[in-house]
């Protein structure tokens, strides 16, 4: 069930201006000027690129992704980690080519929390060489000084200004719709460029060139994945009446406007977003633009925050410090070392290209590859879950592919000029998540497995030397392939102690993004006075072990009395160490990651909010 379906519709609405379309609402501060980069400036280039515009917002906006790809929900949620789940909740595993177009696309994405706030804060900033070149000095310090203020603010989070982020993008757009139709009234010839035949045209009159112009538009819908990303927070109906309602004619109005505007002035070309705006209107602008480039930066940083919570619940990711910064809205968290992975990525690419027009070069490519893997993995789902015929799946997604592609092309022109920065970034991203997959299923399909039997250890624990303890309960977290119950063999070992209740947690993460109460509990006895419960979780909910055993003991699933304020945790650290005698994962150097990857991850006392005065840490040892 989506966490929206009882809400309003107009809240959602105008809530889903400020977060989804922050990012491609921004776009017309710099999309038609490095779509005509590099080309005369002539009405045929003009209206051809008008024309590719409205066609791409038209087919890869509109249609592949409101009318499709918002279908392709895993229980109302979105976005390339959901569906991967999705896919893999028919048989419990999905193809590795598609598992490796997941992982890559949810790279891509992260290196896109640091793309997007630097070229689109540059992009506003630069409105004042329009107003003063004497301003030109400040315009890189001025946008480092914004962006390092918007994250260090992430550890407060957003709940209290979120609610001015719609309206503001509302006016936002608003101001785009009439700056754009003030110039098109001026001049109505960019009307016909709603004619495909100018696009046709574009191409066979510039030939390769006109191809490469590709790369450029494509930057107008580079904040479409943000649609699917954030199907859970609002839905598929506010998204869409957003869309369709405001945002769409916003940004034709605008880009068309600047389009007329161009035919007169040519030389506009160097800002035609803030030159079609009369002289008085610079400086509210510029302050207008600036605040609706804050809010599509913030929109993408929470965007980043809850990927990566999906991937860490998801193991394919090391545990993180998750922060929940919002008592009320759950999607509302913090990720400190990722918050500063993108702070500091952020700044560097903006000391790097020092300007919009160059950053350019490194955008877009990311978001263009995530569409064509979102575009193959909702294929498959549609063979899978939606049941569609091979031809009807043919027919439709060999046209979204081919669009896909066709912009690929263009933009790997962009590779040697700055593409490769997200694309580096997605492949490290990429190597993380292999090699954290690859480590934990290689400890849970030995060295979990091959711990000593639960049963014989209490065999071999019952004898007079073990104390018996009663009214006592000791709580073990373990992992739900460990057969001995965590730590527990180690603890009778050392204190010869037995509780009269022992309880062995286990927690798992279903493929769902969220459990339900009733499902969450699944106690089993093993044997006397020792039961096992483990904890089911969606891949979009925060783990709080001693709140689910309080629900638990409220709804008696206990035979006994579980006091969670005076029971004692126990949780088991394991000390890994990679050796050359065997071979675990790919390369020793991956295994050795892996070990640096253990020992940097959250400890479990910390990711399962145990109490620190009732938590005893026990450490093993484990080679691979």
């Amino acid at each position: 069930m989506s966490s929206v379906e009882n809400k309003s519709l107009l809240p959602l609405s105008m809530a889903a201006l400020g977060v989804v379309y922050g990012d491609i609402g921004t776009s017309p501060l710099y999309a038609m000027r490095a779509s005509l980069q590099g080309l005369p400036v002539s009405p045929e280039n003009i209206l051809g690129i008008l024309s590719l515009i409205f066609w791409s917002l038209i087919l890869i906006i509109s249609i592949k992704y409101l009318c499709y790809i918002l279908r392709a929900d895993n229980d109302g949620e979105g976005g390339v980690l959901a569906l991967l789940a999705l896919l893999k909740r028919k048989n419990g595993h999905t193809y590795k080519f598609l598992f490796l177009v997941g992982i890559l696309g949810a790279g891509l994405l992260l290196g896109d929390g640091m793309l997007t706030p630097a070229i689109s804060v540059l992009s506003a900033m630069e409105g004042l060489l329009v107003i003063s070149p004497a301003f030109s000095q400040l315009v890189l310090p001025l946008t480092c000084i914004i962006l390092v203020v918007l994250f260090l603010f992430q550890y407060h989070g957003t709940a209290k200004i979120g609610s001015y982020f719609g309206p503001i993008i509302l006016f936002w757009f608003i101001t785009l719709a009439i700056l754009g139709v003030v110039k098109i009234a001026q001049n109505q010839m960019v009307i016909s460029a709603l004619n495909p035949y100018y696009a046709i045209e574009f191409f066979i009159h510039n030939g390769w060139t006109g191809y490469a112009a590709l790369g450029g538009v494509f930057l107008v819908v580079t904040g479409g994945e943000a649609l699917y990303a954030d199907l859970g927070h609002f839905g598929k109906t506010p998204i869409r009446l957003s869309w369709f309602a405001v945002a769409l004619p916003g940004l034709l109005l605008n880009y068309f406007g600047q389009g007329a505007y161009l035919l007169q002035h040519p030389e506009a070309i160097v800002n035609p977003f803030y030159l079609i705006a009369p002289q008085w209107l610079a400086y509210p602008l510029l302050i207008l633009a600036t605040m609706a480039t804050i809010i599509a930066s913030q929109a993408v940083i929470s965007a980043t925050f809850s990927l990566t919570k999906q991937a860490v619940l998801l193991d394919l990711y090391p545990r993180l410090p998750i922060i929940q910064t919002s008592a009320n809205k759950k999607g509302q968290i913090y990720v400190p070392q990722m918050n500063a992975i993108l702070a500091i990525g952020t700044l560097i690419l903006i000391i790097t290209f020092k300007n919009s027009s160059s950053l350019v070069h490194a955008y877009g490519i990311a978001v263009n590859l995530v569409m064509l893997g979102v575009t193959m993995m909702v294929a498959r789902v549609a063979y899978i879950h939606w049941h569609w015929s091979m031809i009807k799946i043919l027919t439709l997604f060999s046209l979204f592919l081919f669009v896909d592609i066709a912009f690929l092309g263009a933009n790997a022109q962009k590779i040697m000029t700055g593409g490769w920065v997200p694309l580096l970034f997605a492949a490290i991203c990429a190597v993380i998540m292999v090699t954290w997959q690859k480590g934990m299923e290689f400890l849970r399909s030995s060295y979990y497995k091959e711990k000593i039997d639960l049963k014989t250890i209490i065999d071999e624990f019952n004898h007079p030397n073990l104390h018996y303890i009663p009214n006592a309960t000791t709580i073990f977290i373990s992992d739900p392939y460990d057969k001995s119950g965590g730590a527990l063999l180690h603890y009778l070992k050392l204190n010869h102690i037995l509780p009269e209740h022992i309880l062995i947690v286990s927690v798992a993460i279903m493929n769902h993004p969220y459990i339900s109460t009733a499902e969450r509990h699944e106690l089993t006895k093993l044997v006397k006075g020792i039961y096992r419960l483990t904890l089911h979780y969606g891949f979009m909910e925060f783990i709080d072990i001693p709140k689910a055993l309080a629900i638990a003991n409220n709804k008696k699933i206990f035979p006994f009395i579980l006091d969670v304020d005076q029971a004692t945790f126990l949780i088991e650290i394991a000390q890994i160490s990679a050796t050359r005698r065997e071979r675990t994962l790919f390369f020793f150097w991956q295994e050795k990651l892996f070990v640096f990857l253990m020992r940097n991850s959250a400890l479990d006392i910390e990711f399962f909010k145990l109490p620190y005065n009732r938590t005893v840490a026990i450490g093993t040892y484990c080679e691979i």
